[in-house]
């Protein structure tokens, strides 16, 4: 299974949490795209994955990538003409980018590390991402492992972003990580254990207050939760008791909990096409 780069942050503040978790009613909407990251073979030697892609109310599921080796970690430009996402079919892991109906595919990197965990800027003209991901799991803008890149969304002007740190490490604390912002940049939805055995999803205010959990499901919910382009409703991926991980989505407030997927694969990395 791809392993969970995405840039994360510590969100230190767990004061004003609500109580409850809201698992009925139906969703505020049906409409949308969602890309996805589906692995199989995951217990042997030759794992596969592939992006996918999938309607917002299960149907329409379509295969976007099909290479031999690991495709994944799905991320839209802002006018959602272009999937950035990550690859090692050339022996490394490097940066892609490709149309939404997996046509014209183009190989952005080309190093001698590995890189991983892309995403567009907000105007769409560059592209964060991950150097060396796999040999530290810690985003740094220093010298060192995991260092954080930018590139013109072509693939040229790849540069460091020094001086510049972002997060901790990806540590599967108790107080956050996976952080999401929504479109309004009002709440933060991000992943938690907060003294339960498993990852729930929980959404935040950005000064902190009003800690909420929204899922109570067997099994790890995180790989990470994405926002619909509304902010209505949340993506994000449960691994369930079953040592299989499906996609499902939610409205902003925990209801209209729904499954997308069900395959005998592992799903995960959702990303709400704009």
């Amino acid at each position: 299974m791809l392993a969970a780069q995405a840039l994360l942050a510590t969100l230190a503040c767990g004061c004003g949490e609500r109580g409850g978790v809201h698992s009925g009613g139906a969703l505020v909407s049906d409409r949308g795209r969602i890309a996805f990251t589906r692995a199989t073979d995951v217990e042997g030697k030759d794992i596969e994955s592939d992006v996918y892609m999938i309607d917002a109310n299960g149907t329409r599921e379509t295969r976007l990538t099909d290479e031999p080796g690991l495709d994944g970690m799905a991320s839209w430009s802002p006018n959602g003409r272009r999937i950035a996402f990550v690859s090692d079919r050339d022996g490394k892991w490097e940066i892609y980018t490709m149309a939404p109906d997996g046509t014209d595919q183009r190989r952005l990197t080309h190093t001698a590390v590995d890189e991983g965990a892309p995403t567009f800027s907000p105007d769409g003209k560059e592209i964060a991402y991950l150097v060396d991901p796999f040999g530290d799991p810690t985003i740094y803008s220093s010298t060192g492992e995991g260092r954080l890149y930018l590139m013109d969304a072509d693939g040229s002007h790849q540069r460091p972003l020094p001086g510049i740190s972002l997060i901790g490490r990806i540590s599967g604390n108790a107080d956050g990580e996976e952080p999401a912002f929504s479109p309004d940049g009002k709440r933060i939805a991000f992943a938690a254990t907060a003294g339960k055995d498993n990852e729930e999803i929980y959404t935040v205010n950005v000064d902190g207050s009003e800690r909420t959990r929204l899922t109570d499901i067997p099994g790890d919910d995180h790989w990470p939760p994405t926002w619909s382009s509304d902010g209505t409703r949340i993506a994000f991926t449960s691994e369930g008791t079953e040592n299989n991980s499906e996609i499902y989505v939610m409205n902003a407030d925990g209801s209209g909990l729904t499954k997308l997927t069900d395959a005998p694969a592992d799903d995960a990395f959702p990303a709400w096409r704009p």
